[in-house]
């Protein structure tokens, strides 16, 4: 599998993951928006709220390499009122298979993290003094005892 990623306007992720589902016809592709759970607090109450991880992107997942890729996209991009490009990885002047997939290691850290709906649970944890230590969810996922210090 392969993981690609499309540059859209902001705010047009859900519909330009739409919009390639409906009409790009690429075989064995699935369209994405990364999502995130979180808890936020406004006005003193907390709430739980699902956002996008990162605005301005969605991501493909296919078992078509960079190069054929890269070409069954460029016509519908272009015909896209929303979809800007496809992100390309090193030199900007070359069209190598590899240029366009998402690089082995960041595919590799976002599937520890994802669930089945391409979304980053919470992860649970307490602290103690000025360390946080994480006991459950996606940040534990193969890393063990894992810590961030805390400034207060």
């Amino acid at each position: 599998m392969f993981w690609y990623v499309l540059f859209v306007k902001t705010g047009y992720e859900q519909k330009v993951a739409s919009e390639i589902s409906a009409r790009w016809y690429l075989e064995d592709s699935k369209p994405f928006v990364p999502m995130y759970d979180a808890i936020f607090k406004r006005a003193g109450r907390v709430y739980p709220e699902r956002r996008r991880l990162c605005p301005g992107y969605v991501f493909i997942d296919s078992k078509i390499d960079g190069a054929d890729f890269y070409k069954a996209s460029q016509a519908h991009i272009s015909r896209s009122e929303h979809a800007l490009k496809l992100l390309r990885y090193g030199r900007s002047d070359t069209f190598e298979s590899k240029a366009f997939e998402m690089k082995r290691e960041e595919y590799m850290t976002f599937l520890q993290l994802y669930n089945a709906e391409y979304c980053i649970e919470m992860s649970k944890g307490f602290l103690e003094g000025d360390l946080v230590y994480i006991t459950d969810g996606p940040l534990v996922r193969g890393l063990q005892d894992l810590r961030f210090k805390v400034r207060r």
